[in-house]
This record gives C-alpha cells, structure tokens and sequence, in this order.
C-alpha cells in the first residue's frame, strides 16, 4: 500500500516538475509565433536579431542588416526583443559621458 502511494507521489511530482510548466512554455511559444507581424524585432534561436519583413504559414523573412534578409523557420524565433534606442548619453555631474567606476573594497 505504501508503495503504491510512494509512486502515485513520483508521478504527481513528475507531472507538476517536467510535463506542466514544458506546455506553459510550448504555448507561451505557439502565441508568439501567432502574433509576429512585420516590423517585429525578434532574436532567433541561434541568436541572431533582426527585424522582420514577412510572415509565412512556416517560415519569416527576418533583415538582419541592412539590405540582407535570410529566411527562417517560424520555429526558430524565440523572443520578441525591444528595438535599442539610439539615444544620447546622460552627462554625469563632472561634465563625462562614462559611467564612474566603483572601487573596489
């Protein structure tokens, strides 16, 4: 009787450890994919980023600079990135762009 509950126990831990949060993913994953339209900025899973400039039912043509698209899988798009900001540095008190250093104890 023990280790029949023993082992329903094992396959309960099993289920909420491994199986749920890898179907979170897989969704989380699936409504990316959904949702990309051109103009997205995205990294892929090999870590290139880029923008991207069209949308198939299987694969993405993502400009990764300037004038050079590739074409992609869909299923290699991993992440929905923040296009960077080209913004001017912040002056410190001391009239330099850098940002001070800390010593070190």
């Amino acid at each position: 009787m023990i280790a029949l509950l023993f082992f329903a126990a094992m396959i309960v831990l099993f289920w909420v450890l491994i199986v749920m949060p890898q179907r979170r993913r897989r969704s989380t994953q699936q409504q990316l994919l959904m949702q990309l339209e051109p103009g997205d900025e995205v990294m892929t899973a090999g870590g290139l980023f880029g923008t991207v400039r069209g949308v198939g039912d299987y694969h993405v043509e993502l400009e990764i600079a300037p004038g050079t698209q590739v074409r992609l899988a869909k299923s290699a798009i991993t992440a929905r990135t923040e296009a960077e900001s080209e913004e001017e540095p912040t002056n410190s008190a001391d009239g330099s762009t850098e940002t001070p250093e800390t010593p070190l104890p």
